[in-house]
C-alpha cells in the first residue's frame, strides 16, 4: 500500500513539475505582406498545392496536387509577322489526382511575360507540339490580322478595383505552315469579373498564417467555336471541361503578392460534358520562393 501510495505522490509531483514549465504548443508563424506588387516569376519557380475537389452535389472527394512552374524557353516568333519575336516565360500547370481519384489529370502551358510592376501579359497556349494565339473576338476575320496580347493579371494589386474584362478568341494553326495566317477559332474566354474586395482576411496553410493577402473574386467562360477537335485547357479555372465545352467558373483566390496565389476555391460548370458540377479548393503547401520574413 505504502508502495503505490509512493507512486501517486510521484506522478502527482511530475504532473506538477511539467505544469509548471508552462509547456505549449508552437504558434504558428504569421507572414504578413509588405508590397501590392505580384512577383515577377524566375525560372526554375515553383508553387505546389494541395487540392481537394467534391463532385456529384458535393458527395465525393478527390484528393490531388498542383504544380505551377515556370522556365525559360526560346523567344516566341509572331505567326504574322515573323520579324517580331517576344522574350516570354513558359508557365506549366499541371493537376494530377491520387490513383483511386475519379477526376481527369490536366496539363496546361501558357507562355507569359511580367513587366517590373508584376503584370503578366499572355502570349499563347500550348499542348506540347503546337502555339495557340490569341485574337479579339469582335474582329478574327480575316486570319491575317495582328494577335493581341492580353494582360491577365494586374499589378500593382489595388483594394476596391475591378480589372477590366479579359475576352480573347484563341485561333489553331496561326503560323504553320503558312506565315501570316491563322486557322478557325476554337474557343473564347472571357473573364467577366476579377473584383479586389479585400486584405484583411487570414489564410492559414502549411507554410504558415498569411495574415493581409488580397481577396480577388472572380468569374468567367470559355465556350467552343466552329466545332473544333482540338482539346486543350487554357486556364486551370476550367479543368472541369476542355475547349470542346461550355464552362463557366466562379470563386475567390487570395493572393500573397510576393508569391501569388495562396488558396483559391472555385466553381467550374461544365454545360456540355458528362460532369455538371466541380467545386475547388487549392491550397499551398510548398514553394521555393522565398517567403517574407515571419512577424512572430
Amino acid at each position: 500500500m505504502l508502495k503505490k501510495l509512493g507512486m501517486i505522490f510521484l506522478v502527482a509531483s511530475i504532473s506538477a513539475l511539467l505544469s509548471s514549465c508552462h509547456i505549449k504548443q508552437e504558434d504558428v508563424e504569421t507572414i504578413k505582406s509588405t508590397t501590392p506588387n505580384l512577383r515577377v516569376y524566375q525560372p526554375n519557380d515553383f508553387i505546389v498545392y494541395n487540392v481537394i475537389t467534391r463532385t456529384n452535389n458535393f458527395t465525393t472527394t478527390n484528393r490531388g496536387t498542383l504544380r505551377v512552374q515556370w522556365d525559360a524557353t526560346a523567344d516566341l516568333l509572331d505567326p504574322i509577322d515573323n520579324s517580331i519575336q517576344y522574350t516570354v516565360l513558359k508557365e506549366t500547370t499541371t493537376l494530377a489526382y491520387e490513383a483511386d481519384s475519379t477526376e481527369t489529370d490536366v496539363t496546361i502551358i501558357r507562355y507569359i511575360s511580367q513587366d517590373s510592376d508584376g503584370n503578366i501579359t499572355l502570349y499563347a497556349i500550348g499542348d506540347g507540339n503546337s502555339l495557340y494565339w490569341l485574337y479579339d473576338p469582335e474582329n478574327i476575320v480575316p486570319p491575317s490580322l495582328p494577335v493581341i496580347l492580353p494582360v491577365i493579371f494586374d499589378s500593382p494589386i489595388v483594394v476596391g478595383s475591378a480589372t477590366t474584362p479579359v475576352k480573347f478568341s484563341v485561333m489553331e494553326g496561326c503560323g504553320n505552315p503558312i506565315v501570316g495566317l491563322c486557322g478557325p477559332e476554337i474557343y473564347t474566354f472571357n473573364e467577366s469579373e476579377f473584383t479586389i474586395v479585400g486584405d484583411s482576411t487570414s489564410i492559414t496553410t502549411d507554410l504558415g498564417k498569411f495574415s493581409n493577402p488580397f481577396q480577388i473574386r472572380f468569374g468567367g467562360t470559355s465556350n467552343p467555336k466552329n466545332s473544333p477537335t482540338i482539346s486543350i485547357v487554357g486556364d486551370i479555372r476550367d479543368a472541369c471541361g476542355t475547349s470542346l465545352d461550355n464552362t463557366e467558373h466562379s470563386g475567390i483566390m487570395f493572393v500573397m503578392p510576393e508569391i501569388g496565389i495562396i488558396q483559391m476555391t472555385n466553381l467550374c460548370q461544365n454545360f456540355t460534358g458528362q460532369q455538371n458540377l466541380v467545386n475547388y479548393t487549392i491550397t499551398i503547401n510548398n514553394t521555393n520562393i522565398p517567403l517574407p520574413a515571419p512577424t512572430s
